[in-house]
């Protein structure tokens, strides 16, 4: 299980990873994580709980429309996991939450890939970052 966390505001560039610098917490050994990316590994087979929730803004000079940002698994934006935020104005902060499960079969080799994304398609500012990853079950039975 992880808790990691990012309090300092980040821009992420558009398809870019939100970036975490430490973990608040962390227990076994099922989920690695290095502090300042944006990548988290899987490492045993089971159902993972993956949890976002942060604050996201267009930055100074960016057009107001719509922003998001969803949860990706091995690189691939997961279907269902997209939190839209729609701003009326520049570094206007709005609190954004994602939840799912991710499967981790016992023979896919190294692990899997989780991550945070933004996918508005321009830059965006992400405060207050908090990702839980905590893995509900083993394995054995998938």
């Amino acid at each position: 299980m992880i808790d990691a966390i990012n309090a300092v505001e980040q821009t992420v560039a558009a398809n870019g990873s939100v970036l975490f610098g430490a973990a608040r917490i962390q227990t076994g050994c099922s989920v690695r994580h290095e502090a300042g990316s944006g990548r988290f590994i899987a490492l045993k087979p089971g159902i993972y709980s993956v949890t976002f929730v942060g604050n996201i803004a267009i930055p100074t000079g960016g057009a107001v429309d719509p922003i998001s940002v969803a949860l990706s698994v091995d690189g691939e934006t997961v279907a269902g996991t997209e939190a839209v935020y729609s701003p009326a104005a520049v570094e206007q902060f709005g609190n954004v939450a994602i939840s799912t499960l991710v499967r981790v079969y016992p023979c896919g080799g190294g692990g899997v890939s989780i991550g945070v994304v933004n996918t508005s398609g321009e830059p965006i500012l992400v405060d207050n970052a908090n990702l839980v990853i905590l893995r509900e079950c083993g394995g054995e039975a998938l």
